[in-house]
C-alpha cells in the first residue's frame, strides 16, 4: 500500500491494516485482500470485518464504502 493514506475505520476511526496476495502471471492486477483493525478495538462495525475479496485495490471489496473512510 505504498504511497496511500492510512486506513481508517469508519466505525471507530481505528486504524486498518490491508494485506493483498496477488499472482501477477499473465498480466494479473486482481489481488486477493484482508482488511482489518490493527489493534482489537470495540467497534460499532466489528461484524463487517475482516474485510476480504478479490479486487485491483482495497476500495473494490464489497463492503468498503461502508468500513473504509473517514471517522463518524
Amino acid at each position: 500500500m505504498k504511497g496511500h493514506q492510512p486506513l481508517l475505520c469508519r466505525g471507530c476511526a481505528g486504524h486498518l491494516y490491508a494485506v493483498c496476495t496477488t499472482d501477477h502471471t499473465g498480466g494479473n492486477k486482481v489481488g486477493q485482500w484482508e482488511v482489518d483493525h490493527e489493534m482489537p478495538v470495540s467497534c460499532p462495525l466489528a461484524g463487517l470485518l475482516p474485510l476480504t475479496g478479490r479486487g485491483v485495490c482495497v476500495h473494490d471489496l464489497p463492503g468498503a464504502e461502508e468500513v473504509l473512510g473517514p471517522p463518524r
